[in-house]
């Protein structure tokens, strides 16, 4: 009985500790959209995938969105903002309109992550912080030109034929000028768990490891 009562209390507590992990004040630096020549110093918290708060020297606070962000950093964490790209949520899709994503890579092409709760109302701040319980914890990764400003386009990360095919007519057209990369991409070498590898090669240059 008593184990039973226990369970049923960290399920209901355990989303507010995990928000209480992720929200206290960090080291960071933000950059607005509307300057992007200055980037400001503060204490940072990310509420979530669409609030962003920061504290300067003097303790005042001011509230950010993505659309007055252009980009910023918590600690070693960098973000950026995305909107107009598909998520699975339940059984149907669902377009997100301006949040803060986590930059995983930068180059030639950004790479970055989405987090989210599926089946539920509630997100997963950017970085993978948890916002709410019910539902469940997922990912989508998100690829658009460094120089672009469009939708980012989602990277499908299954096995089937048909998502590899989708992974590579999303990711050929950034590897045009390399044949090595896309030799790796037509015989199907690529998948969701070595993106960030891919990626990397593709942005420093250098040969994928």
């Amino acid at each position: 009985m008593r184990i039973g009562i226990l369970s049923s209390l960290l399920a209901l507590f355990l989303p507010q500790l995990v928000v209480a992990q992720f929200n206290s004040f960090k080291a960071g630096s933000y950059i607005l959209d509307k300057s992007r020549q200055t980037r400001h110093d503060a204490q940072l918290k990310l509420k979530s995938d669409k609030l962003l708060v920061a504290k300067d020297a003097n303790g005042e606070t001011l509230k950010l969105t993505p659309k007055d962000i252009y980009s910023f950093r918590i600690e070693q964490q960098r973000y950026r903002t995305a909107s107009g790209f598909e998520i699975k949520s339940g059984f149907s899709g669902e377009i997100i309109d301006e949040v803060f994503v986590t930059l995983l890579d930068s180059g030639k092409v950004l790479l970055m992550r989405y987090d989210y709760i599926s089946g539920s109302a509630m997100r997963v701040g950017a970085g993978g912080a948890m916002m709410g319980g019910g539902g469940f914890p997922q990912e989508v990764y998100l690829i658009r030109g460094a120089k672009s400003y469009s939708t980012p386009a989602v990277v499908s990360g299954g096995n089937s034929a048909k998502a590899k095919a989708a992974l590579q007519a999303t990711l050929s057209p950034y590897v045009a000028q390399r044949p090595d990369l896309a030799k790796l991409l037509a015989d199907g070498q690529i998948y969701e768990g070595n993106l960030f590898a891919f990626i990397r090669a593709l942005n420093t240059g250098l040969s994928f490891k």
